[in-house]
């Protein structure tokens, strides 16, 4: 598979050096204010989950419609890149634009959490991977939406309901649905990764990650020619 639209978002990403500045400040300032007190570090670590994964997942989402409504996703995909390709490529330069930026954040989290090496490296490694996940679905979401704020409210209430299912805002009971659901949820590695650096513990969910991580690709690559035409209509 080609590379030529993933070395383009990067390109374009660099070139803009003053966005791509505001876009690494933003959450580092976000995550600066939360651990230097104005959130406890037990909550603190449930604030992270969602801001990295958000803003990674709209990272993806609002670029996809704008470039939709323009009609550039029609042009490249009438150019020659296969709908597959496309959509593949822009996830994995979102997710990885994205990690790039928030490596900086990730490591003032741990820090003030007085986080070792190797959890850092853990966490960082549950944000790569909780990126291409919220990338992906993100691609869904855009080409299901119709417009910005259509998308804004899909991807806020999904996001909602798999933080909740990733066990982030509570901690189910064993053996109870709950506790079966978080044990398939996507997001629990990365917030149990920042659980860690409190509580001590092993990191849980890292396998449930994989197969969400794994799958999704093979779910966006068979449905990519519906997902590109559904979103050259929201154009």
């Amino acid at each position: 598979m080609s590379t030529l639209v993933l070395g383009i978002e990067w390109r374009l990403a660099l070139a803009g050096k003053r966005d791509l500045a505001m876009r690494v400040m933003a959450p580092l300032a976000l995550v600066w204010v939360i651990a230097s007190g104005a959130v406890p570090a037990a909550a603190a670590v449930a604030v992270y989950a969602v801001l990295f994964v958000a803003v990674g997942h709209f990272g993806t989402v609002l670029p996809l419609l704008r470039d939709a409504k323009t009609g550039i996703t029609s042009r490249v995909v009438r150019g020659g890149v296969s709908p597959a390709s496309y959509l593949l490529q822009r996830a994995a330069a979102s997710a990885s634009l994205t990690l790039v930026e928030l490596v900086p954040a990730c490591l003032v989290a741990g820090a003030f959490l007085n986080a070792s090496t190797s959890e850092i490296l853990t966490a960082l490694g549950a944000v790569a991977m909780c990126l291409w996940i919220g990338s992906l679905l993100g691609v869904m979401a855009a080409a299901v939406s119709r417009s910005r704020s259509e998308a804004t409210v899909l991807c806020g209430v999904g996001l909602a309901l798999l933080f909740h299912m990733s066990g982030v805002f509570y901690t189910p009971s064993p053996d109870s649905f709950g506790a079966m659901l978080e044990g398939a949820a996507p997001f629990r590695v990365l917030h149990e990764a920042f659980v860690t650096m409190v509580g001590g513990g092993a990191v849980g969910g890292g396998i449930a990650g994989a197969v969400w991580a794994v799958a999704l690709p093979l779910v966006v690559f068979g449905l990519a020619p519906r997902l590109t035409a559904s979103l050259e209509r929201s154009s």
